[in-house]
């Protein structure tokens, strides 16, 4: 009695399995129909697309670039070069978002067309603050300290500070913005801003004079020294090499020998 038990149980078993198997069989093979009927379709589909942009000239052949300042207008020409006369439709937009952000100035990248013919590319490049010098190189960075790029010795007509020191590139933007707020260079003209010790700014002017600033009042020790170069003829200015204004309350001039 049991053994016949036991034989039932088996064939149930069996046939369960079985019943799973034919399941999967059935499941794996409606997935790779699907799979090869949806590429079948998609191929097609973009070649109607396709025939249909050549034929009524929707096709991408213009190209309106704006906001560039930094990068070439050819860089993102020869970047979509590739792409020209295919569907104004199937533009991949993103893969070209990618190519063009390769471009260390760029920080970001608006695509859009007239469904047509052309192609819009807004760009919005990095804002440098400085130059940051680092081992023998420089480097534009922006706000937020971040490198952009190496600057090319050839360009001398940058208008930028010069930062030195470790990490100056990073808290540049706080003597910047007291330098913003007293309008400091629109009298004065500075070489160089020196971050040092990780502590406090040291600033270089045109005229090589340098200026010790507080560690904890900058600002103050700023506005000392404008007050002090008002009362300083311009020969006293000519032979002087710096202003010690770390002292809010005693400043000491050392002069050239």
């Amino acid at each position: 009695m049991s053994q016949n038990i036991n034989r039932k149980k088996f064939t149930l078993l069996n046939n369960i399995n079985l019943y799973y198997a034919i399941l999967t069989f059935l499941f794996l093979s409606i997935i790779t129909v699907f799979y090869y009927q949806k590429n079948f379709f998609l191929k097609n589909f973009y070649q109607t697309i396709e025939n249909f942009s050549i034929k009524y000239e929707y096709q991408y052949k213009n190209l309106n670039i704006s906001g560039l300042n930094k990068v070439k207008y050819n860089f993102i020409e020869s970047k979509l070069s590739k792409y020209l006369n295919s569907s104004i439709f199937l533009l991949p937009l993103d893969k070209i978002n990618t190519e063009i952000k390769e471009n260390n100035w760029i920080e970001n990248v608006k695509l859009s067309t007239n469904y047509k013919d052309t192609l819009f590319v807004i760009v919005k490049e990095y804002r440098p603050l400085g130059i940051y010098k680092f081992n023998n190189k420089s480097f534009y960075f922006d706000r937020n300290g971040k490198i952009i790029d190496e600057k090319n010795n050839n360009l001398n007509n940058d208008k930028f500070i010069i930062f030195t020191g470790q990490s100056s590139n990073l808290e540049a933007k706080n003597i910047i913005e007291i330098i913003e707020i007293i309008k400091f260079q629109k009298k004065y003209n500075i070489k160089e801003i020196v971050y040092i010790k990780k502590r406090r700014w040291d600033l270089i002017l045109d005229n090589n004079i340098r200026l010790m600033l507080s560690e904890k009042f900058p600002k103050e020790s700023l506005l000392n020294y404008i007050k002090i170069e008002k009362n300083l003829v311009k020969e006293d200015m000519n032979n002087i090499k710096s202003l010690d204004l770390r002292n809010l309350n005693k400043t000491i001039i050392v002069y050239k020998k």
